[in-house]
């Protein structure tokens, strides 16, 4: 009879145990990203500012059939929402620099509790963003907030989550803060321009309106003027490809943190 001992399988988790822990996460989280706002901050005035450059531009540009700053204001917020993705990777890869990650994986506490507990106040950090940009182009340039009605909220928050998945994803993946900068950085900006966020697809070459279909940009742009004009169908299309491309970042994220060893390396 062999004595090789059997391994010990884990003891099963309640769900009130892992919401509790996703919520010590959370809270955790939250102190966090007050404790450094100038990065968002920052991202957001110079939204601002973009949004008021390119004010005479969209004027002139007629290639849009309601006010120009219905397609200018969600664009901007598109386009500063995704360049602001970064921050919730590095609030991932920062559990490797202050070697808390192994702590928390060596416990009870399972991957997508963790990443749960992050991406809740992650969420409703981009949801402030957008708000606070949307508020913006309404009191300046007269953007139509209360003609998107429940719609536009909803659409926000789904955004919210949709870029918070891709931050995570990014940084469960990566191995090093310069990685994870060039993919972000890199990777915002070409959404941004294939989606028509910067500028109308109307007047970019013929074949990025081939590809923007395949941007989770495109499809945000679309519900935000569908929300604001009333477009139930396109609305409704637009907000479910997003779910989908958030539930499929979120799972990622937690296929990349699953790793183990190899995701707790040491952060350069």
């Amino acid at each position: 009879m062999s004595t090789e001992a059997l391994p010990c399988s884990a003891p099963p988790i309640s769900i009130a145990h892992a919401v509790r822990q996703s919520s010590a996460i959370a809270r955790h989280t939250t102190r966090l990203l007050a404790r450094e706002p100038g990065t968002m901050l920052s991202y957001t005035m110079m939204a601002m500012v973009l949004l008021t450059m390119l004010r005479p531009l969209y004027q002139r540009i007629d290639t849009f059939t309601g006010p120009a700053i219905d397609q200018e204001a969600p664009g901007t917020v598109v386009m500063f929402t995704l360049l602001a993705l970064d921050i919730a990777g590095q609030n991932l890869l920062s559990e490797r620099s202050w070697h808390t990650w192994d702590r928390l994986r060596a416990g009870s506490t399972g991957a997508l509790a963790i990443l749960s507990g992050k991406a809740a106040p992650l969420t409703a950090l981009f949801t402030v963003q957008q708000a606070a940009l949307f508020s913006f182009a309404a009191a300046v340039y007269g953007f139509d907030v209360a003609a998107g009605t429940w719609r536009l909220l909803l659409l926000t928050v789904v955004w919210g989550l949709c870029v918070t998945g891709l931050g995570l994803a990014i940084g469960a993946w990566v191995r090093t803060a310069s990685q994870l900068s060039a993919i972000a950085d890199i990777g915002a900006l070409t959404v941004t321009c294939l989606s028509g966020s910067l500028v109308p697809l109307a007047i970019l070459p013929h074949w990025v309106a081939h590809i923007a279909p395949w941007t989770p940009g495109y499809w945000e742009l679309r519900g935000f003027q569908s929300a604001v004009e009333g477009d139930q169908a396109v609305f409704t299309k637009s907000l479910s490809v997003l779910i989908g491309i958030s539930l499929l970042s979120m799972a990622l994220a937690v296929t990349g943190a699953k790793r183990g060893p190899r995701f707790s390396g040491r952060l350069v």
